[in-house]
């Protein structure tokens, strides 16, 4: 994921909570809202509670590896933000890449 392809600041990840369009499964929340550049964005949101430092960095790393292979920046029409529960477990990296691709799937048929 390239960094123009990300949503960085607080400003714009409130803006795309605050309208309450979602979707969740039993590990992943995904706000979205209709984009506003000509490519799509994605934010990750992963809290204390799922570990220390080095345990929320390699899940970030696994959640973008995820969406790059899910996403076609260009032709999406929503900017995205991802919130992992605590339930995520880095030992099922392939029961995590089905739910998440599921999830974005059925946002894109929306």
């Amino acid at each position: 994921m390239k960094k123009v392809n990300r949503v960085k600041k607080y400003r714009e990840f409130k803006e795309i909570m605050n309208l309450r369009k979602f979707k969740r499964n039993e590990i992943y929340s995904v706000y979205f809202k209709e984009k506003s550049l000509e490519f799509s964005r994605v934010g990750i949101l992963v809290t204390k509670k799922n570990g220390n430092a080095v345990t929320r960095v390699k899940i970030k790393r696994q959640v973008r590896s995820i969406i790059d292979e899910a996403l076609d920046y260009r032709n999406e029409k929503y900017d995205y933000i991802v919130a992992i529960s605590k339930n995520y477990s880095t030992e099922e990296f392939n029961k995590n890449k089905t739910l998440l691709v599921k999830l974005l799937n059925s946002i894109k048929e929306k």
